[in-house]
């Protein structure tokens, strides 16, 4: 079965009767938006949409780039920005269950990074990434000929929708709160 049946079978919305569910899932490397049309067992993919060369990764890089610009940092050898891409990394996942995420590291150059990073200035940093995955989303709806309002539910796929800048947004358009509470990395795999 295709993933967006796969995730909606784990939330066991093959129980509902003629609803509309829309399945966001962005990945580390891509963003796809399906709507479905979910009836006694039977999904229908109505439309689908999304960026091929849009995801969690993307996230990760804004967050480098601002510890590049805060710690004024000069260029990097290959090693130090192999750390510093894997700091930002771990200060998103961070900012997924906290409200700061301190940003310590020694470069091989011998400069040191001592920066806190907030739920606000990740949100901030990576606003226009999020708007970039709401464009393909209102296609979705548009191409199944479809408003927000008819939607019953919006399952969340990915681990970079644990991010809590992607749950507001998705929230605040769908005007719902998402199904979020199984792991996003596994709902495809449970379904």
């Amino acid at each position: 079965i295709n993933e967006p049946t796969a995730s909606s079978l784990a939330y066991g919305l093959d129980k509902k009767k003629n609803e509309v569910i829309v399945v966001y899932d962005l990945g580390g490397g891509t963003f796809d938006v399906s709507v479905l049309d979910v009836g006694d067992g039977v999904f229908q993919v109505r439309a689908t949409s999304g960026d091929t060369f849009l995801g969690g990764d993307d996230f990760d890089h804004r967050i480098f780039c601002w510890i590049i610009e805060q710690a004024k940092l000069a260029p990097l050898s290959p090693q130090d920005a192999r750390l510093l891409q894997m700091r930002a990394r771990e200060a998103k996942e961070q900012l997924s269950q906290h409200g700061t995420a301190p940003i310590t590291v020694k470069l091989g150059s011998g400069e040191y990074v001592d920066l806190t990073l907030t739920t606000a200035v990740f949100a901030e940093i990576s606003r226009t990434l999020v708007q970039k995955t709401l464009a393909p989303t209102k296609k979705a709806l548009r191409d199944a000929g479809l408003t927000v309002a008819e939607v019953r539910g919006v399952v969340m796929v990915g681990g970079s929708t644990r991010m809590p800048q992607i749950q507001h947004a998705v929230g605040e358009l769908f005007k719902q709160e998402p199904l979020n509470n199984l792991d996003p990395d596994k709902v495809v795999a449970l379904g």
